[in-house]
Parts: C-alpha cells; structure tokens; sequence
C-alpha cells in the first residue's frame, strides 16, 4: 500500500465519522430560553397553567437544547389539560405552535377551555357523635357547593379540610372520611360528590397540669379557658398561651395536649411556663413637642412583682411646661386576662401663660381592658394648688371618674382605615367633702378612611361640658382649654378660651373642636397633608369659634410617625403660632 492510499484509509474513516455526527452535535446544541404565551383562559386558569406547564418551568434554563424543548412542547397539551381539569374543564382543546425567534423560541398556546363539567348531585353526611350537633345540622352548606355550579376542585379540597378542622376542634380528634370521592361523567358534563365525616366519639378536657414556678397555681388557673370535663377545644390551647405571653411575665409558654385519653375520653393538658430573664425594665428618653416643649422622660417597670401578679409602674416626666411622677400599682383580679385593680398617685406641676398648677392626687380604680377596648371606674382623692391669672385657690375633691376608650384598626400606629373615640366623666358634691359640686363629661373621637389608595382621609372632634356654679370654682386641670397640635392649629397651646379681666386665658366650660385633613403618600415613609381645623373653649355656645388652616409633611416610622406642620390662624384670638412639630400614632 502506497503512503498515498494509507493517508486515505485514516482521513475517510475520520471524515465518516465526523459527517454522522455533525448533525448530532449542531441538534443538541445548548444555550436556548423559551418564551411562553398562553392566549384564551382567564387569570386564575392562566396562572395554574404556567405552574403546571412543564416547558413554563423550564424556560429560563439556558441548559436546553432542541431536543429537549422540542420534547417538553410535546407534553404542553397535557400540562394545560391537568392544569385546567381542577375547575372543571375536561374538554380542552389546545392549538400548539413552536418557532425560533432570535433570543432563543417561542411557544404558543392558544387554548378552548370548552364547556365545564357543573355538579349534579352532592351528598355529604355527617355519622357518629357530632352528627346530632346543630353545628352540623346541614352538612352540606358548610361545603359551600350547590348543585349547578362549576367544579372547582381547590375550593372543594379546602372546604373539605375545613371540615374536617371543625370537627376535631370541637374535640371529635378521631374524625376521619370514610368516603369521599368525585364522580365525573364527561358525556354529560356531570360531577357527583360524595362525601362521609365519620366524627367518632367526643373527646374532653383531663386534667390541666402545670410545670412552673413563675406565678401562684391559683393565679395560672385563672387564666384557663376551660374546666375539666368541658368539650375539647384546640382553640382554647392557643387562646391560653396567647393570654399568658400578653401579661408579659414569660419568656416561653407551652401548652400541650397528652397523647394519652383516660377512660372517659379526657385529654391530658400540660402547661410549660419559663420566666423572663430581667423582670425590671428601664426606658430613658429625651422629647420634644410645640405644645409642651423639651423634656426628659424615665420609666421603671417591674412586670412582675410577686408570684400574685402584681406589677408596678413609675414615671418621671421633667419638662418646660409640664413635670409630673406617676406610680401605678396594678393586682390581677376576677378574670385576669380582662380586669385588673389598679392604685394611682401622682404628682404633677404645669405652667402656661399665666397659669401655674400644682396637683396632688391618689386613686384606687377597676379596669377592662379587650384588644379594642378599656374601660376604668376609680374613685380619685385630689388636692389642687392653682393660680389663674390674678385668681389663687387651693381645692380638695374626692371624685368617681369613669374612662371609657373603643379603637378599632388593623394597625394603630400607622393606620389606613379605623377609628378611635373615648369618653370621659368625672364629678364631685360637697355632700361627700368636696370643696365644689360639680359634672364634668368629655367625649373624643377620630376616624381614618383611605378612600382611594395613597390618599387617606382624617377626621377629629370633642365636644365636652362642665356643670358647675362658676368656672372659677374648680381647678384649672379639670377647665376647658383649646389650642395646640391636637386641637386648633394655628394657636398656641390652651390659648384659646374665656378670658379674665387681664388678659389670661382662664378655661371654659365648653369644648367644641373639629378638624379634617387630607394626606397624599409620597412613599412608603414620606406623606404630604393639608387640614382645616375650628373650635375653642367658651362658657357661652353662641361665641363664633376659631379657625385655623394649614399644610406639612410626615415621615412614617416603625414607632409612628413625625410631623412638620405649618399652620395659619384665621380668627383674631388667642396667641397665633405657625409651626408644630408632633411625634405619636395615628389613633
């Protein structure tokens, strides 16, 4: 064999080889992305589409090659056909369409949902112990399913489950179903359900048993939900923790319920408390307000002063305007989560224009307390040394004081829609020792719309009035004043009111105020306002009240919120101010 022919048989196979698998080699090349429209469904179908469509999952893969696109476009019809059979379309016809574009492929599916299959029948019973609970009287409407209605599997399967959790938080734990099923007949475009709850017997609470040493046993039974032999009830375990990490006594709470059932079907529960590691707490602050100026601030409480519950809590306020010392002495009492005693004195010495204040006063009371109310009844001692303009007195009153709040929003810090009103009465008669009779009641109230989204919409007023022989008869604590932040902008802080003889604004025996305001959000942190706000502190109900208007900008925080107001008064009274900065919450 020549050199020739011997370079040939070498080069041939060679160029063989090559030539079979160059076709092989360019079909599997790799670096494709695939963009995937779906005409024809509406967006609840559209979206289980794209979850269950294979090539959808993997179009973002630049890993794929021709062939495995190609074969993943193969399985889209049944993808879409899996995807819309939970709503009740089993007759889906689906156009498919595969091009290479320039950033890659496109895929197009172009779908005909067709007629669904609607519920012909539906039978759900209920058996054992908890069908002759009226809970389950009509099984059937707790399904949320009537006959003539679309199939749509998800809602059922989630009906279903509820179902079933109903059952076993009304104690029946051993509930299963012992038949469930769907019968589809797609000639008729028909669904039958068929559903059997099998409740078992009805379980019951055991004994409760604790293990800590945090507060006294009879204390923690008080918080219990429940008595033994009641129904048992899952809910009661979470609302029994949940009550026990709000008194703030714990680090840990655990509330579970034994694997084990005593003869009479009752379930063990076992109560697992951990104590804090500090039950002193301490806050310092440094604040600043237009209406009562710089002030220092320190707090001390003790969340849990003995094993009975009992916590105390002081205050320390050093301020321009304002000084003042608060203790509180609060005793769980009656049903703990709610209700508490509380013992109040307090010490406080306040100075504006030409009023100088200072009070002495201590108070026992009973108070209620829900997540969107607080109620209080107390009987107050107080000792007032004042001096208004050119009056001086000094004052003793023994008074029953009732405080009422009701607040209802998602969010009270930063809120979008809710509304907060209070209402106060306080009262004394010389019959009982006090210097002065007189009646006093005052009613607040705030509400937060957002009519439209990054507009918000405030509204405020009080109306409030003192029944009494003559103004000057009662300290100026317990007066009407108007002005400030929080009441009429445009006037400085209780300047607005009756005055006397020299001038001074002496408190008035009526409080009318009312403000409205319009908030534009920026952002998430930054809002924008206008307001209109009128009213004033009067002893006669025909004298023409002060107006204010204004604009400024708020900075939303975790803690609430900052506001810069620029303000302008529009009536000649009082002493004008054009400029309030605020810190605090929405309601």
């Amino acid at each position: 064999m020549t050199a020739c022919n011997r370079t040939l048989s070498l080069i041939l196979p060679l160029f063989l080889l090559s030539a079979l698998f160059s076709p092989v080699v360019s079909f599997c090349e790799t670096g494709n992305t695939v963009q995937v429209v779906v005409h024809g469904v509406d967006e609840r179908m559209y979206k289980n589409i794209m979850a269950r469509l294979r090539i959808n999952l993997y179009s973002s893969n630049s890993e794929l090659n021709e062939l495995e696109i190609r074969r993943l476009h193969r399985h889209a019809k049944a993808d879409i056909a899996s995807a819309l059979a939970p709503y009740g379309y089993y007759l889906v016809e689906t156009k498919a369409e595969l091009k290479k574009i320039k950033t890659g492929w496109q895929a197009i599916y172009t779908v005909v949902p067709g007629v669904p299959v609607r519920i012909s029948n539906i039978a759900v019973l209920v058996t054992g112990d908890g069908g002759r609970l009226p809970q389950f009287a009509d099984p059937r409407s707790l399904m949320g399913l009537k006959q003539g209605d679309v199939l749509n599997q998800p809602f059922y399967e989630k009906k279903k489950k509820e179902l079933l959790r109903t059952a076993r938080s009304l104690g029946f734990l051993d509930a299963e179903y012992s038949r469930h099923r769907i019968v589809i007949s797609r000639d008729r475009k028909a669904a039958s359900i068929e559903l059997t709850l099998e409740t078992g017997r009805r379980y019951h609470f055991g004994e409760t048993t604790s293990d800590q040493d945090v507060i006294d046993e009879d204390l923690l039974k008080l918080f219990i939900p429940w008595q033994e032999n009641d129904y048992f009830d899952y809910g009661r375990l979470y609302e029994l923790q949940r009550e026990l990490y709000r008194t703030g006594f714990f680090s840990q709470v655990f509330v579970e319920a034994g694997t084990g059932k005593t003869a009479d079907t009752g379930i063990p529960i076992e109560v697992r408390l951990e104590p804090l590691e500090y039950y002193n707490r301490y806050n310092f602050g440094v604040g600043y307000s237009t209406d009562t100026r710089f002030h220092l601030l320190f707090e001390w409480e003790n969340r849990l002063f003995n094993k009975a519950g009992h916590r105390i809590n002081t205050l320390l306020h050093a301020g321009e305007q304002e000084s003042q010392c608060l203790v509180d002495y609060t005793i769980p009492v009656l049903d703990p989560r709610f209700y508490s005693a509380v013992l109040t004195s307090l010490w406080q010495n306040e100075s504006w224009d030409d009023t100088v204040t200072s009070r002495l006063s201590a108070g026992a009371g009973l108070h209620y307390k829900t997540d969107t109310s607080h109620y209080g009844l107390s009987f107050e001692i107080l000792y007032e040394d004042y001096s208004v303009g050119s009056t001086d007195e000094e004052i003793l009153l023994l008074m029953p004081v009732f405080n009422g709040s009701w607040a209802f929003a998602k969010d009270v810090i930063n809120t979008a829609n809710g509304f907060r009103t209070t209402l106060f009465l306080s009262g004394a008669t010389t019959e009982l020792g006090s210097d002065v009779s007189f009646f006093k009641v005052q009613a607040d109230g705030k509400i937060i719309l957002t009519p439209l989204k990054g507009w918000r919409l405030t509204g405020r007023g009080t109306l409030g009035g003192i029944l009494v022989s003559s103004i000057d008869k009662i300290p100026s604590s317990l007066r009407f004043y108007a002005g400030g932040s929080q009441s009429v902008r445009g006037y400085q802080y209780r300047s607005l009111g009756p005055v006397d003889e020299s001038g001074a604004s002496i408190g008035g025996t009526f409080l009318l105020t009312g403000s409205v305001e319009i908030e534009k959000s920026l952002n998430d942190f930054i809002r924008l306002f206008s307001f209109y706000d009128v009213g004033n502190a009067v002893d006669d109900l025909a004298v023409d009240l002060a107006h204010g208007i204004g604009a400024g900008i708020g900075f939303v925080l975790p803690f609430g919120h900052i506001r810069i107001e620029l303000a302008y008064p529009l009536t000649d009274e009082g002493d004008a101010q054009y400029f309030y900065f605020t810190v605090g919450a929405d309601l």
